[in-house]
Order: structure tokens, then C-alpha cells, then sequence
């Protein structure tokens, strides 16, 4: 499944695919952007499968319902909404973008790079674990972006050996794409991507 956002400020792709046998996809993804911000989630369910899909899904409603929050507070709603679940690791993005600044989280297994036009790279390191309903902390980090910047959130069913190298030496985000093609054939695992463009 590919589905593609463009908007003034944004343009994104966004890939998933199911875990070869399986009905229903273990990731979820919400990705919403109007005239002030972006906001996206990416989210892995424990295992695969429906319980999986449940947890995961259960990210996707809470963004949506709640997006107008802070990305701490959306983290920790997340969490509140795992207990008796399977659990699941979480990645949020908020993109202001009248400021150029973007606040990101993410617990687990779910990538971030964004590569700037200068050639700098932004990659904040996500709090290890998972989202389980128990008390925890998180880290949250806020940056500077430059326009013309691209950025990828991605769960671990997708392996590219040299991420940052896609993202440097493509003009588009449909070119990231099609690089990208040859690593999603692979079904060993739940897949899915947030590709875009900052403009």
C-alpha cells in the first residue's frame, strides 16, 4: 500500500506492507498537515498479527483524536492506552511550520533521519523499549529545520544498509522511493514508511 500527501508545506509518501501470511499489517501510521503544522506517528505492534494491529491502531486513533497536544503528552496518552494490550514502540512528529522547528519522540524501534539541503543530518536517538501501560520516562527533542529538507520515520521491517545516503543523493521524495523499492520486497516483517519533504 502506498499513499501519497501533498500539501503547501509537505510533500510525503507513505509505504506498508504486511508481514508475509498475515492478514492485517502490525504497523500503524496517522500523518495529518494543514496550514501551520505537520503531525505524524508511526507505530509497531509487539509481534504481528491482529493483536499487534490492535495496539498499533490504537496510536494511529490517539493522534488523531488528540493531535492539538504536546508530542510528551501524546506519548504518554499512547502509553495509558497499551495497558492489557501486546504493546507496541511508537515514533511522533510535530512540524511547526511557520517557526521551522519540528519536535520529535519515539520509544523503540521506529528511525528518524532528516537530511538538511547543507548536508546536515538529524537523528535523534529513541528511549529503548516499548510502550506497555507502565510508568516511564521519555525523551523529547526539539530542532531547527531548513526548507528543501527530507526526513523518513520508519518501523524495523524495513533494513537499508545506508539510510542516510538514500536520502543525500535524491532530488524528490518520489526519487527516495524508488530506491527504496528493492528493500521492501523483503515480507519478513511488518513494514512501513513516512517519506517526505519539507518545503
Amino acid at each position: 500500500m502506498k499513499q501519497i500527501e501533498q500539501h503547501e508545506h509537505v510533500n510525503a509518501i507513505i509505504y506498508q506492507s504486511n508481514k508475509e501470511g498475515k492478514s492485517c499489517c502490525g504497523d500503524s501510521f496517522f500523518i495529518k498537515a494543514d496550514d501551520e503544522e505537520l503531525i505524524c506517528a508511526v507505530a509497531d505492534g509487539l509481534g504481528s498479527g491482529p493483536f499487534a494491529n490492535e495496539s498499533s491502531s490504537l496510536v494511529s486513533e490517539i493522534v488523531e483524536e488528540y493531535g492539538h497536544e504536546d508530542v510528551t503528552t501524546l506519548i504518554d496518552r499512547c502509553n495509558q492506552a497499551m495497558k492489557n494490550k501486546r504493546g507496541a514502540t511508537v515514533a511522533i512528529l510535530k512540524v511547526n511550520f511557520s517557526q521551522q522547528q519540528f519536535t520529535y519522540c519515539s520509544v523503540g524501534n521506529i528511525r528518524f533521519i532528516l537530511n538538511a539541503p547543507s548536508g546536515d543530518y538529524i537523528y535523534p536517538l529513541p528511549t529503548s523499549g516499548y510502550l506497555s501501560g507502565k510508568p516511564r520516562k521519555y525523551k523529547t527533542y526539539t530542532y531547527s529545520y531548513e526548507k528543501g529538507s527530507t526526513f523518513i520515520m520508519y518501523s524495523d521491517g524495513l533494513n537499508v544498509p545506508n539510510m542516510r545516503m538514500c536520502l543525500k543523493h535524491s532530488h524528490s521524495v518520489a526519487d527516495i522511493a524508488k530506491q527504496l523499492e528493492t528493500y521492501t520486497q523483503d515480507k519478513k516483517d511488518d513494514l512501513t514508511y513516512v517519506l517526505g519533504q519539507l518545503i
